[in-house]
């Protein structure tokens, strides 16, 4: 896979290759978006049903019970269908497993007739089924579907928290226990539960067979790795057992994620400087950014410079001499060499500039060249900013607390 330059991974459509993003960043799924579905690999997906099947050898029938000897993996309530034995009776369709081992299965069937042995009769099951456009089988088709981010503006994180555990709803928890016992003495109510609270976290507490005992928004007062107490005068001389309630932490949504601050996200501003204006203004989305609050402006005046040296420091490293390069080229920027007299042609083509110095000079990578120094040469206006690439952002790379309702602008060459 491709890196951007941030070093993430990128997808086949050079977008960042990531489900989701945690710490101080906005979650993000997997920007491979498409307008509509599509299918690739096959012009129709398929209800592709895969079978289970087994060798019967022997067969018979006593008291309603249909007793089949056969080497299989099949389980009781399994449907069957058996075909190819003598006995007809005994080739049934679509009935039931009553009971299976390892060598033998049976159905509930009042079949009758003749026992069969020495058969190589066959016993095939249902396995699965994979439906729909795209699933099939063999993955000779395979579907794309039309996604979009999650939207900030519903607090994705805490969307994404909340949703955890007991779907749809569900309180945002750093502490999910479950209470097996609890006690209330008039003062104070007791609980069992293996827990990693602390006295002052804020709970909610649900499930339990005397209601009194459920409560919301209760502070722990006192709290053990298998016990805690609230204050309160609820369920004063009952003591209940056996329970499976609920306490939940509610002060997950701030604590446990370095997102948020007072429940707002933010974005960490990613590096787009050299990226294509399609890849900038993805990458930008990805990081949080809504499409409203993105600008490209107009393209930058792109005239060329003339380069008068080039010295080939290293195979992977050149230093690029032009007048004012140093300030037209900012380091992560992509510049074009076109040929001219003096210049190596293993030098021509489309670099990343990784630095810059005084007197016109700036860096680039590449791979493979020859180390060499090619000294004054006749300038010729053969160096550009790659045309498309972004040269300038209005928020620096690396910018963080951004609100997700911020505005950025990208400017790439013409």
């Amino acid at each position: 896979m491709a890196v951007n330059n941030n070093g993430n991974l990128l997808d086949s459509s050079s977008n960042v290759a990531v489900d989701f993003v945690w710490g101080n960043v906005p979650m993000q799924p997997n920007d491979d978006r498409a307008a509509s579905i599509s299918n690739f690999g096959g012009t129709t997906g398929s209800d592709e049903i895969q079978y289970q099947t087994a060798v019967v050898t022997a067969a018979s029938a006593t008291a309603g019970t249909v007793t089949y000897t056969a080497a299989n993996t099949f389980n009781a309530g399994d449907t069957v269908t058996i075909t190819g034995l003598s006995t007809s009776a005994f080739n049934l369709t679509n009935v039931l497993i009553a009971t299976a081992s390892s060598s033998q299965f049976t159905v509930t069937n009042g079949a009758t007739g003749s026992a069969v042995t020495g058969a190589t009769a066959q016993a095939k099951i249902v396995i699965s089924r994979l439906p729909g456009v795209g699933a099939d089988y063999a993955w000779a088709a395979t579907t794309q579907v039309a996604s979009g981010r999650l939207d900030p503006a519903l607090d994705s994180h805490n969307i994404a928290e909340g949703e955890w555990a007991n779907y749809p709803s569900y309180t945002p928890a750093t502490g999910n226990y479950i209470i097996t016992a609890a006690s209330g003495d008039g003062t104070t109510v007791t609980y069992t539960a293996q827990n990693k609270l602390a006295a002052g976290d804020v709970v909610n507490i649900t499930g339990l067979t005397t209601t009194a005992f459920n409560l919301s928004s209760a502070t722990v007062a006192t709290a053990k790795a298998t016990r805690f107490t609230v204050t309160s005068g609820v369920g004063s001389g009952v003591s209940i057992t056996g329970q499976y309630g609920k306490v939940e932490d509610t002060n997950a949504a701030a604590s446990g994620d370095g997102a948020f601050i007072s429940g707002v996200a933010y974005i960490v501003v990613p590096n787009v400087l050299g990226e294509t204006t399609a890849n900038a203004l993805d990458e930008l989305k990805d990081a949080g950014y809504e499409t409203a609050n993105i600008t490209t402006a107009s393209a930058a005046t792109n005239t060329a410079k003339s380069i008068t040296r080039i010295n080939v420091t290293t195979t992977t490293s050149a230093a690029v001499y032009a007048t004012a390069a140093h300030t037209a080229y900012p380091t992560g920027t992509k510049v074009s060499i076109g040929a001219g007299t003096g210049i190596p042609a293993a030098l021509v083509g489309t670099w990343t500039v990784t630095g810059s110095a005084g007197s016109g000079q700036i860096t680039i990578s590449g791979t493979g060249w020859t180390v060499a120094d090619t000294g004054a040469i006749t300038p010729s206006a053969s160096l550009t900013g790659t045309t498309g690439t972004i040269v300038t952002q209005s928020t620096a790379a690396g910018a963080s607390s951004v609100a997700t309702t911020a505005t950025i602008t990208i400017t790439p060459w013409a």
